[in-house]
């Protein structure tokens, strides 16, 4: 019984962390006021966005 309870005890823990370690890296999401924001791009370099009813809905590479 005591083991059953450490195992508990230890995916709980886990759980935790890894729930911690998920929240801490997530961006949030830019906020939709304007039509077009700049956000930074999954390769670190910034796209343009454009909103749609308060979302974003397409990014792209910036530029003319």
């Amino acid at each position: 019984m005591k083991l059953a309870g450490g195992i508990l005890t230890l995916l709980f823990v886990m759980t935790i962390l890894l729930a911690v370690l998920i929240a801490h890296r997530v961006r949030p999401w830019p906020d939709c006021i304007s039509q077009v924001v700049i956000v930074k791009g999954p390769a670190g370099r910034p796209v343009e966005c454009v909103c749609f009813d308060g979302t974003l809905s397409t990014c792209f590479d910036p530029g003319p």
